[in-house]
């Protein structure tokens, strides 16, 4: 699945479609999105359906209750994955690679953590045990005028708003902000995950830079706002968070052709204390 950075930067929440039925070239390719969406990170294999009103499908046809949030969306993706240790990252970073895929073909999406039907997923699914519905997404055309729900739900959310580089990524340890012109080749993908969704766009990822200019590491963290990741029964939402941020890193780097990859240290590189959690480091070498 090929990134561009144009898709990365251009990717938004859209929750006003034009209501046009998918065409079958785009069914056919989020179909396609959706097979290639992994390996997960952590080894986690979340499954996903697309769910489209009125066409048979082998999970169920319907709409998927959203609660005014959404209007008009011709289908959903909604997924599924079975309950461990950074399953909700895993889930994150799948789910995000058939957003951007999405994106690529001017589809629009939305990720709906919390306004949206979950027992009525849970029916289209099928779940097997041990396995929860985290989030889903809609998708479609947008529509060419937002609504006004549409509108007040961007800014509650703060969509636009993005919090600075001092704040998100740091150089050796946590007292040492990275600058823009201090990462080099590397500001394109910190610039990508800083422009990935996030649940109330709280933006919880944190990345500390250590190594040598030719051979960095960059070492992801979560900022956790505990009451927040806990506020839905059995879904760590700002892990998804997570997923989603080490998509759009590993995508920009694919894209910009930098190395490295993504590994759990067992020891990680620099102390942090609660509430940050590490989770994962990209390694050049």
């Amino acid at each position: 699945m090929n990134i561009t950075l144009e898709t990365i930067d251009a990717r938004t929440s859209v929750r006003s479609y034009s209501g046009s039925a998918l065409r079958s070239d785009d069914r056919r390719r989020i179909e396609s999105a959706i097979a290639a969406s992994g390996p997960c990170p952590f080894g986690g294999r979340p499954r996903f359906s697309l769910v489209e009103p009125g066409v048979s499908d082998d999970v169920a046809s319907g709409r998927v209750g959203t609660y005014g949030v959404i209007k008009n969306a011709p289908a959903f993706v909604v997924g599924a994955i079975r309950t461990a240790p950074y399953a909700f990252a895993d889930f994150g970073y799948a789910l995000e690679g058939v957003v951007l895929a999405a994106a690529a073909e001017g589809l629009g999406t939305c990720w709906l953590a919390g306004t949206f039907d979950r027992s009525g997923v849970t029916g289209k699914l099928r779940l097997n045990d041990g396995e929860l519905v985290p989030a889903v997404t809609p998708i479609g055309e947008p529509a060419e005028r937002r609504t006004l729900v549409d509108s007040a739900m961007r800014a509650l959310a703060g969509s636009k708003k993005r919090k600075p580089w001092s704040e998100l990524f740091f150089d050796s340890g946590w007292d040492r902000p990275l600058t823009e012109g201090g990462a080099g080749p590397w500001a394109r993908v910190l610039g990508a995950v800083r422009a990935g969704p996030s649940a109330s766009n709280k933006q919880p990822w944190r990345v500390v830079r250590t190594g040598s200019e030719a051979e960095p590491g960059f070492h992801l963290f979560l900022d956790e706002d505990k009451s927040y990741n806990s506020a839905i029964r059995g879904v760590r939402v700002q892990e998804i968070d997570i997923g989603i941020a080490m998509r759009h890193f590993e995508a920009a780097a694919r894209a910009l052709g930098l190395p490295g990859a993504w590994t759990r240290l067992d020891v990680p590189p620099v102390s942090y204390d609660d509430p940050l959690l590490y989770y994962s480091s990209w390694v050049t070498r």
